[in-house]
């Protein structure tokens, strides 16, 4: 497909805070079209601002109910729908030759084994699972290129897989009993209203959540161990803030060799050099949420504990944008041969 192409595009699951941020994203975007604007859960179409009220005066595109597999004229799929959801509806635009971008964890396990006992329920489309790619292009990018349906990489997987890959993949981490603590906004928690994130309940409050069994533990563990070729085992525990958004990650892990830190740096600024998104931060430096707000950007730094000698790393990303929508939109400008920034530069 050339690049003066405009590709059109659905979001089904439009009434989300992820397909809130796709439609912010792809307003901007000079070669995507909005065809239609779906979701569930009413039974007549309401107008965007409905939901949205920055978007008045802005699209005069409905929010319609959701018929599922309807394309209404467009090319890519977006769906931006629950775990569970997305394995009903893929297989009906994808086999109409449609491309779809599944901001669900339905398809991210080309191994059905490795979701097992994490997520409720029988996988429906299971023969899907081995022809997706999962979206994350500082690592598959070549696939991607190709690829007709994609598994957009959760929110707390994108930055703890980025963040340790290059540390492992060249072998100055022992790829065992890595820890990851990791802090989101809570926007994470969806839309829908729901204890303990009422606000009532949740301002001035702090807390970890779903410990020992989070579902994006595997899927970090499963990209990391396909990428390095390393027996990658990972204790990751979650914490949720009284903010919108944003996710800071603190990553600890242990030397497998005794090598200075500069050195580590190095090799990390070797490996995402040219990557638009990966921005690392100089030794003695550490992101902050404020720098990757609503941006697409990844924020890394490196550091080293000066009692044991562990190496710390601390990431910065927005959950809305870099770990859902905005990857979405970089793995679509991937596919259609886009510049990977378009649409997505802050400024």
């Amino acid at each position: 497909m050339s690049n003066s192409d405009v590709c059109k595009v659905k979001i089904v699951g439009a009434t989300g805070y992820t397909g809130g941020e796709l439609i912010r994203l792809l307003l901007n975007h000079p070669k995507v079209k909005i065809v239609s604007l779906t979701a569930a859960g009413f039974d007549n179409p309401q107008p965007a601002h409905a939901f949205w009220p920055w978007l008045r005066q802005v699209i005069d595109l409905p929010i319609r109910p959701e018929i599922d597999g309807e394309a209404d004229g467009a090319d890519t799929i977006f769906l931006s729908v629950p775990h569970g959801a997305a394995m009903k509806l893929a297989p009906l635009y994808y086999e109409k030759g449609l491309r779809v971008i599944d901001l669900s964890a339905d398809y991210r396990f080309p191994d059905l084994s490795e979701r097992q006992g994490w997520y409720e329920g029988e996988h429906t489309s299971p023969e899907l699972c081995g022809v997706a790619v999962y979206g994350m292009p500082e690592l598959f990018r070549e696939q991607i290129k190709h690829a007709r349906l994609i598994a957009n990489p959760g929110c707390y997987p994108t930055a703890a897989i980025l963040s340790l890959y290059p540390g492992i993949k060249l072998g100055f981490f022992e790829p065992e009993r890595i820890r990851v603590n990791s802090v989101s906004g809570v926007t994470g928690a969806g839309r829908n209203p729901k204890l303990p994130f009422h606000h009532p309940e949740f301002d001035q409050n702090f807390f970890a959540y779903r410990i020992g069994k989070h579902q994006h533990a595997p899927e970090i563990v499963s990209v990391l161990r396909r990428v390095t070729g390393k027996p990658v085992t990972v204790t990751f525990v979650p914490h949720v803030l009284p903010l919108q958004r944003g996710i800071l990650s603190t990553i600890y892990c242990r030397k497998a060799k005794d090598v200075p830190l500069a050195e580590i740096w190095n090799a990390y600024q070797e490996t995402y050099a040219r990557e638009p998104f990966i921005r690392l931060y100089p030794l003695g430096e550490a992101p902050a949420l404020q720098a990757v707000r609503e941006t697409n950007f990844l924020d890394i730094s490196l550091h080293e504990d000066a009692m044991t000698g562990d190496v710390v790393l601390v990431s910065a990303e927005d959950n809305l944008t870099k770990g859902a929508a905005g990857q979405a939109v970089q793995n679509l400008n991937v596919i259609m041969g886009f510049p990977e920034k378009m649409g997505l530069l802050p400024l």
